[in-house]
């Protein structure tokens, strides 16, 4: 099972008298578009459209509605690499149970142009003896190779990245609201669209 989901935001649930954290996230309703075999297109995939929207470009609408004329516009148009034997032509919220574990793949927040203490962790320079800018990362220099090496830790921008969160639990389910209950915190801010694949 996978799809897409929208991170609702962060909450609690008792499980055998134990509060544990939670993510409460929203899988409603999706619609396989098309499917990618290795013989015509050279590899295998899955096209899901979610989250009908009212208005979106004008290439995603016009492909949008060869596959499902019934509703063109969608948030969300992206594949998943797997192999789909059956002709489902819809997904939802009941393909998945408690105790599931899944992968959950989100766009991490965006900080910004970030310095080397936020981004990288640096301890920084003593507040005293001289120092008048105590968040600076000091030298980045070197007598060989006498010049700055690739990948060296310094200044820029932090953030909006993919971050894939490996085998997360469903420990609750809401079926009339379509919710999964997901041990932890999960990528990304409230309201951002979650990648969403079922480990078997």
């Amino acid at each position: 099972m996978y799809g897409f989901a929208k991170k609702l935001g962060m909450t609690r649930i008792f499980v055998e008298g134990k509060a544990l954290p939670v993510t409460a996230i929203q899988f409603d309703k999706q619609y396989i578009l098309q499917r990618k075999e290795i013989i015509k297109d050279g590899y295998d995939a899955v096209q899901i459209a979610a989250f009908p929207k009212h208005r979106t470009n004008k290439s995603k609408t016009g492909h949008v509605q060869k596959f499902h004329p019934d509703q063109i516009n969608f948030q969300t148009v992206e594949e998943f690499k797997v192999t789909l034997d059956s002709d489902i032509k819809e997904l939802d919220i009941s393909g998945f149970s408690v105790n599931d574990t899944i992968d959950i793949t989100g766009l991490t927040i965006g900080k910004g142009f970030t310095g080397v203490v936020k981004r990288w962790g640096f301890h920084g320079q003593p507040a005293s003896h001289g120092h008048d800018h105590v968040r600076a990362p000091g030298s980045i220099g070197m007598r060989w190779p006498q010049r700055t090496v690739i990948g060296k830790k310094m200044a820029g921008h932090s953030g909006h990245a993919n971050q894939t969160l490996r085998k997360a639990k469903i420990l609750a389910i809401d079926l009339e609201q379509n919710l999964l209950f997901v041990k932890g915190s999960m990528p990304g801010p409230n309201g951002g669209v979650l990648k969403i694949l079922k480990n078997k």
